[in-house]
């Protein structure tokens, strides 16, 4: 039987992003992606011109509904939360639908570059931090590490390398050990290699692929979409990681091989899908 994934986050009709991406990654391994929209948006904001619609009003009804539908979820992942209500809603999907074989991923979206998103105060922030802990898998980049362990991003910013994964192993284990799940942290450049890390139990991952330099809209929403889905289909963090990188860095490879590119429609994945079937 097909497996089913909740999938929590806003829709954007242009970036390639959220919704757009998990629905795509999740379909094309095989899994049934049901989405939940936090927010509409035209096109994700990071163009000059947007609008969005806030979704908040209509998230209870999905838990009142599917539950009387008797949905079972092989996975759970949320993704951008567009106001501090929506958390204790999907906190409440959560604890709902929620069985001990259901993998649970949060992709704590709060910040980036040592900058809080707008709209996101320090009391959302740690509600964030609460969803979090419920999480099987939490995906941070550095900053919303930062956020997640109380450190200061200005002072890991400034460290080389080394000093910076050592930092990012330090930090991610204590939330590991904390919330008895593992934390992928995404992102660590040294502008030759990009780093995913992978802290739990079982061992400590680094898994390098080739640096761009450009930030292109949706890479985080395809990574851990990638991530949540091969390891529903059953692999490991460790093999999840290198799949997922294999096919971002060719994406990426493929997109800023063009003349003309624009980061904010995101990166070339649709030709390489074929790599997830």
């Amino acid at each position: 039987m097909t497996k089913k994934a909740a999938v929590i986050n806003d829709l954007s009709g242009f970036g390639k992003c959220s919704l757009c991406a998990s629905i795509a990654v999740l379909s094309a391994m095989g899994i049934q992606p049901c989405p939940m929209p936090t927010a509409i948006l035209t096109n994700q904001s990071g163009f000059s011109n947007y609008s969005c619609v806030d979704f908040t009003e209509n998230l209870k009804s999905y838990i009142e509904i599917w539950k009387k539908n008797n949905a079972v979820f092989d996975g759970i992942y949320s993704g951008y939360i567009s106001n501090i209500k929506q958390i204790d809603i999907i906190s409440e999907f959560i604890d709902t639908f929620r069985t001990q074989n259901t993998l649970v991923l949060v992709d704590p979206v709060m910040a980036d570059n040592g900058k809080v998103y707008k709209g996101y105060s320090s009391e959302m922030c740690r509600k964030m931090s609460d969803l979090a802990a419920k999480a099987d898998f939490i995906t941070p980049n550095l900053t919303e590490l930062c956020i997640l362990t109380e450190s200061n991003y200005d002072d890991v910013f400034c460290m080389e390398l080394d000093e910076k994964l050592s930092f990012v192993k330090q930090r991610a284990h204590m939330l590991a050990e904390k919330n008895n799940q593992t934390v992928i942290v995404t992102g660590i450049s040294d502008e030759v290699k990009i780093n995913n890390c992978a802290f739990g139990s079982d061992e400590d991952l680094i898994i390098s692929a080739n640096y761009f330099d450009e930030s292109f809209s949706g890479t985080g929403d395809l990574l851990a979409s990638l991530v949540f889905g091969y390891m529903l289909k059953g692999e490991n963090v460790k093999t999840a990681l290198e799949k997922a990188g294999l096919f971002l860095e060719k994406s990426i490879a493929d997109t800023v091989c063009q003349k003309v590119f624009d980061p904010n429609h995101g990166v070339e994945f649709e030709k390489n899908i074929y790599m997830l079937t």
